[in-house]
């Protein structure tokens, strides 16, 4: 089976969406399957060679925000898919379901589509332009076939009806690995992109709190985005002492930040299953999460503490509940990351859902 991967978006910028996209698609090429990653050029980065995995930045170099480098890009990809001789296309994280009317009635091919987060589970951005088309292009546009990766979606009305729950997933042996020390003071971590749907604003309004009552206590912030200045600014206005800006950190030097943290802090608006709270389980930290979108399929009272998201006093308050807490216990969680989350498994069933599609059409 050849198969095309579409994704607007691509390493360097990272997000679940190119992290999901990568780690399956390396493991279906081991089960014998062919597969392009087909995605825009958002900088230099060069993918490691695998066998029958190639993955195309196409287009000159834009930012990973930038919509008009989006529209040109499902231009450019749709006449490479006319090309190619693939029987099967997955498109990836929004933009490219624009695609699927185009590629069923004109390439005649299957098209399966992946959600990952979506505004849909916030009722107050039912105005906003992008909570329009995330809507359309998530419920309204007809998909051969749906994945999800949090079962919240498949609650929603959508005309698609042959839809199948495949969660995010992590290698676990890669935290096993890593041996580090608790940081000798309060030390409370984010991961992800400075995008304005993360809401990292709150949580520095949070911390103005929190150093009130632990002057300790000190905020590491490991990401990168179009915010990152805008955060700094709100860092000077609000004279915030200890806040860390640390770049963009992977592998054991990821890991090793989760593991010397004593308590993980996700404060996003909208959200489908966050690669960062399987991280922070991985790394046994307590967790405290907005409760929204399939963060709560994941965060029960033994590993965190799910909050309102916007509200700062509450978040403050359930920072330092977790920080003074002695009583989580991860064993049932982390034995749920091997049983379910472990890539290898979410590539099968990967396949599994691409040989259905298959066989049916």
């Amino acid at each position: 089976m050849k198969v095309a991967v579409v994704i607007d978006t691509w390493f360097p910028a990272i997000g679940g969406g190119q992290i999901n996209a990568w780690e399956i698609s390396k493991r279906l090429v081991k089960k014998g399957l062919n597969i392009d990653i087909i995605t825009r050029n958002n900088g230099k980065y060069t993918t490691p060679k695998i066998k029958n995995l190639g993955a195309y930045q196409i287009g000159k170099k834009s930012e990973a925000t930038d919509n008009i480098s989006r529209i040109l890009f499902l231009i450019r990809s749709f006449f490479i898919l006319s090309k190619g001789d693939y029987d099967l296309i997955h498109l990836q994280a929004f933009f490219p379901g624009f695609l699927a009317p185009f590629i069923k009635i004109i390439l005649k091919k299957p098209v399966i589509f992946t959600v990952h987060g979506t505004r849909m589970f916030e009722k107050n951005l039912g105005n906003s332009l992008g909570f329009i088309l995330e809507k359309i292009l998530l419920t309204r546009i007809k998909y051969d076939a749906q994945i999800s990766v949090t079962k919240a979606f498949l609650k929603f009305k959508n005309v698609n009806q042959n839809k199948v729950y495949i969660p995010n997933g992590i290698d676990i042996s890669k935290f096993e690995k890593v041996k580090v020390k608790k940081a000798n003071y309060p030390k409370i971590l984010w991961v992800g992109r400075f995008d304005p749907v993360k809401r990292v604003d709150i949580l520095l309004q949070a911390m103005k709190i929190i150093e009130k009552k632990l002057t300790e206590a000190r905020l590491t912030l490991v990401g990168y985005g179009q915010e990152e200045n805008k955060l700094k600014e709100i860092v000077k206005r609000l004279n915030l002492r200890n806040i860390d800006f640390v770049g963009m950190k992977e592998g054991e030097d990821l890991i090793r930040e989760y593991k010397s943290s004593h308590v993980f802090v996700l404060t996003s608006v909208s959200e489908g299953q966050p690669i960062s709270i399987l991280e922070a389980i991985a790394a046994r930290i307590p967790i405290v999460a907005s409760n929204i979108g399939g963060i709560p399929e994941l965060i029960s009272n033994k590993i965190g503490i799910l909050v309102p998201f916007g509200d700062s006093r509450i978040l403050a308050e359930a920072i330092v509940s977790a920080l003074a807490r002695k009583d989580f216990s991860f064993t049932q969680s982390y034995q749920n990351l091997k049983r379910h989350h472990s890539w290898d498994m979410i590539a099968h069933k990967t396949l599994a859902a691409y040989n259905n599609l298959f066989n049916e059409t």
